[in-house]
């Protein structure tokens, strides 16, 4: 299901039974552009938040490795900041080469029983920064949020 348009961009959630992953989508249905992605094995009590980001880590190819600019193989250790309304948590994540847009794609692990998480099945409100960028989305439908967290419990 889909909802939000805003420059062809909604949220979509993918919670087909017969996979092991769900996901919830701000992006373009059908395309590589996704603002926002939540997902999480379907269970875990754990969600994975990524978003790509300019900043651009990735400097060069060894071995059909992404290196940055000291040689450090991807992915690399970013700080990654989840928030909805007054309530944020900032985690330990990941960096990698986004080769999409040119820049980095940041990622990091969240409970879903964070208190970031239950501000956000109240509001669906969720604001997502790391390497001094910030993205956010219009808010998702609670009508899309409580079955997403519902299948990541």
């Amino acid at each position: 299901t889909a909802a939000q348009a805003q420059d062809g961009r909604v949220w979509t959630l993918s919670n087909d039974k017969a996979l092991p992953d769900v996901a919830l989508v701000y992006g373009v249905p059908n395309s590589d552009d996704a603002v926002v992605a939540l997902r999480c094995p379907r269970g875990t009590g754990q969600i994975t938040a990524s978003f790509p980001v300019a900043p651009r880590l990735a400097d060069r190819q060894e071995n059909d490795v992404w290196v940055d600019k000291i040689g450090r193989p991807a992915p690399w250790l970013a700080s990654v900041t989840l928030a909805s309304g007054l309530a944020s948590a900032t985690l330990r994540g990941q960096a990698g080469p986004d080769d999409l847009n040119g820049g980095s794609l940041l990622s990091a692990e969240v409970a879903t029983r964070a208190p970031m998480i239950a501000a956000f099945k109240k509001t669906g409100v969720i604001t997502l920064s790391g390497l001094g960028e910030t993205k956010s989305a219009p808010p998702v439908p609670l009508k899309q949020v409580r079955p997403f967290l519902s299948a990541c419990r």
